[in-house]
C-alpha cells in the first residue's frame, strides 16, 4: 500500500482522503475501455474482453461491503461484454470454507478471479491453481502474503484511514483519556492495518492511553460482552475504536446499557445499514466509509488491461471518505451508504 499525507482539518466534517487519484483511475482508463471504438480497451477486436467469465469469491456473505464491489463489478463487466457472476462467499470470514468454494468456482475455468481472502497466507492456497491455470487475479481489500498469486491489488489504504479516524477520535475527546479498541481476527491484514495505524496515530496524542486492545470472536454476544467487560474495568473510558460494524455494533449495545452514548465516543469503519443507524442515533460519532462499488469497477479496468495484454498496475487505491454523525443524512452522505442491493 502507497503511504499518503493528510491534512487534519479543524471543524468535524468529512474528508476526502484518496478520492481524487481513484477518480482519475475510475474516468480515464475504464472509459476508454468501454468506449464505442473497437480497439478501445486495447486488444486486436476486443474478443479477449468480450464474453470473458469473471468469478467473485470473498469472505463473507451478506455483508453489504462485499455485495458492493459484486455490483461494481457487475456493471462495469456489463458495460465491456463481460459474463461476471454472482458473489459467492461462507459466512464469518472462514478461511478454510472460502477456501472450499474458490476451489469450486475455478471449476468453471473463469478467465479472471476478483478475489478477497480472510487470511493472507492460507487464502492463497487456492489461488495457486487459479495462477498455474492462467486465470488473471485481482486481489481485492484483503492482501495475499504473496504478491506473485495475483495481477493487481484493489483496495483503500487501511493503515492511513485508520490514523485519520483515530486522529479525530483523539481531537474528539480533547486529545487525552483512555481509549479502547476491539479488532477482529488478529491475523486478518485489514484488522492488523487498521490497528497498527491506530497505535500509530495516538504517539502524537501522549496524554491518551490505550488500556485494552482485543480481539473477540465475530458474534455479537460475544462483542457486546467483551465491550461491556471494557467499560467495567475502566470507568473513566473516553472513546471506543472498532475495526468493523460488527465490533460497533456489540459496542454499541453496551454503551447504550451502560447508559454512556455519547459521552464515550466510538468511531468505526464502514458505512452499511448498521453504522448509518449508529451514526444517526448519536452512538457512533464517525466511521470511515469504504467506496467498494468503485472497488469492483476497478477490478474490472484491471482485468480488461490484462486480457487485452496489458500490464495491470500492481496496486490501485480505491476512494475513501470520513462519514460523521453530522452530514450522514446529507446527500452526499447518504452516498457514501453501503446498499445490500445492486442499484
Amino acid at each position: 500500500m502507497n503511504a499518503r499525507s493528510f491534512t487534519r482539518p479543524q471543524s468535524r466534517t468529512r474528508r476526502i482522503l484518496f478520492a481524487l487519484a481513484a477518480t482519475t483511475l475510475l474516468v480515464g482508463p475504464l472509459a476508454a475501455c468501454s468506449g464505442d471504438d473497437a480497439d478501445a480497451g486495447g486488444g486486436t477486436d476486443g474478443d479477449s474482453v468480450t464474453g470473458a467469465s469473471v468469478a467473485i469469491a470473498g469472505p463473507q456473505s451478506g455483508d453489504p461491503y462485499y455485495v458492493q464491489v459484486a455490483c461494481g463489478a457487475q456493471a462495469a463487466g456489463k458495460k465491456l461484454g463481460m459474463d461476471v457472476g454472482e458473489l459467492q462467499a461462507p459466512q464469518n470470514q472462514n478461511q478454510a470454507q472460502l477456501t472450499t468454494i474458490v476451489q469450486n468456482v475455478l471449476t468453471s475455468a473463469p478467465d479472471a478471479l476478483i478475489y478477497t481472502p480472510a487470511d493472507p497466507e492460507a487464502g492463497g492456497i487456492p489461488i495457486q491453481t487459479a495462477r498455474e491455470d492462467g486465470v488473471t487475479v485481482i486481489d481485492v481489500d484483503a492482501q495475499l502474503a504473496d504478491e506473485n498469486l495475483y495481477d493487481s491489488f484493489v483496495a483503500s489504504n487501511h493503515y492511513e484511514g485508520a490514523k485519520e479516524i483515530t486522529a479525530y477520535l483523539a481531537d474528539l475527546i480533547g486529545g487525552e483519556g483512555q481509549i479502547a479498541a476491539i479488532g477482529s481476527l488478529a491475523t486478518n491484514p485489514i484488522t492488523q492495518a487498521r490497528i497498527k495505524g491506530f497505535e500509530d496515530a495516538l504517539k502524537d496524542y501522549p496524554d491518551i492511553e490505550v488500556v485494552s486492545i482485543s480481539y473477540p470472536e465475530i458474534a455479537a454476544d460475544v462483542i457486546q460482552a467483551n465491550a461491556a467487560s471494557t467499560l467495567v474495568k475502566y470507568p473513566d473510558l473516553k472513546a471506543i475504536y472498532t475495526t468493523n460494524y460488527l465490533n460497533s455494533t456489540g459496542a454499541a449495545v453496551a454503551l447504550r446499557n451502560a447508559g454512556v452514548v455519547g459521552d464515550v465516543k466510538m468511531v468505526s469503519w464502514d458505512a452499511g445499514a448498521a453504522n448509518v443507524e449508529l451514526l444517526q442515533e448519536g452512538v457512533l460519532q464517525a466511521t470511515v466509509a469504504q467506496q467498494p462499488y468503485a472497488m469492483g469497477e476497478l477490478a474490472i479496468e484491471q482485468i480488461a488491461k490484462k486480457l487485452n495484454g496489458e500490464e495491470a498496475s500492481k496496486t490501485v487505491d480505491a476512494p475513501v471518505e470520513i462519514l460523521t454523525s453530522e452530514d450522514v443524512d446529507s446527500p452526499e452522505g447518504q452516498k457514501l451508504w453501503y446498499k445490500t442491493e445492486c442499484n
